[in-house]
């Protein structure tokens, strides 16, 4: 008999937010492989840390846009969203249409 799988809220609330990270086995940074703190799944949370570790830690784009799992584009998206809406403009936008179609 086959076991059902236990629930997971965090997982079901990123989800639900539209921050699930459809690719977290992408994230090979040191912090979210050794510390539950630190959760791939969590786009925002991915994002916010690739941005610190270039601002902060002063790693280059191209290694830290690796080690997150996301592009060199992505990451210059996310520098500029971030640096117009804060921590927001991380959150990634809905797609689909925006209003009533007439």
């Amino acid at each position: 008999m086959a076991r059902r799988p236990r629930p997971d809220p965090k997982l079901d609330a990123l989800r639900e937010g539209g921050t699930l990270n459809p690719r977290p086995a992408g994230v090979v940074d040191e912090a979210f492989r050794a510390s539950d703190f630190f959760d791939a799944r969590d786009l925002v949370q991915v994002k916010y840390e690739m941005l610190r570790r270039v601002r902060v830690e002063r790693a280059p784009v191209t290694r830290a846009a690796e080690a997150f799992g996301v592009s060199r584009p992505t990451f210059y998206q996310a520098q500029a969203t971030f640096g117009q809406a804060g921590l927001g403009g991380l959150v990634p936008r809905k797609r689909g249409r925006r209003s009533a179609h007439s």
